[in-house]
């Protein structure tokens, strides 16, 4: 079994996409100093793992070895590509699909323990006047 060139695209942009979901949990962790954040990393970095280190499933060896059929209806490993996601029409490792999962818990707990800034904090800065901007 090979994969097309459809799946090869679809693959890459999902890596680059839980590339940069890592890049700016990590960078929003740091800026806020809320840990939730990187819970979503982790997930993005298992999502990239997921998808770099899949096998196809059932690979060309296996089928040699117990014939096709039985191939076919074997148990998979966390590395083969065994779940077929159909709305997306591909199939998926269970340490992606994991890694997906924990970056959505990871997200709602950050959405849901977000503390509210008040109004006068030393995050939200400090309006100046009209004359105080003017550089003439």
């Amino acid at each position: 079994m090979h994969t097309d060139p459809a799946s090869i695209i679809k693959a890459s942009l999902v890596v680059i996409a839980a590339c940069l979901g890592c890049a700016l949990a990590v960078h929003a962790a740091l800026r806020t100093r809320n840990w939730l954040y990187l819970i979503c990393a982790l997930g993005s970095f298992a999502v990239v793992a997921g998808v770099v280190g899949q096998r196809v499933f059932p690979s060309d060896d296996l089928i040699r070895q117990v014939g096709a059929d039985a191939a076919e209806h074997s148990a998979y490993g966390p590395w083969d590509a065994g779940l077929h996601i159909p709305v997306i029409d591909v199939k998926a490792t269970p340490v992606a699909v994991g890694g997906v999962l924990v970056a959505m818990l990871g997200l709602s707990l950050v959405l849901f323990f977000e503390a509210d800034v008040p109004e006068g904090s030393a995050r939200t800065p400090r309006r100046r006047r009209l004359e105080e901007d003017d550089a003439v």
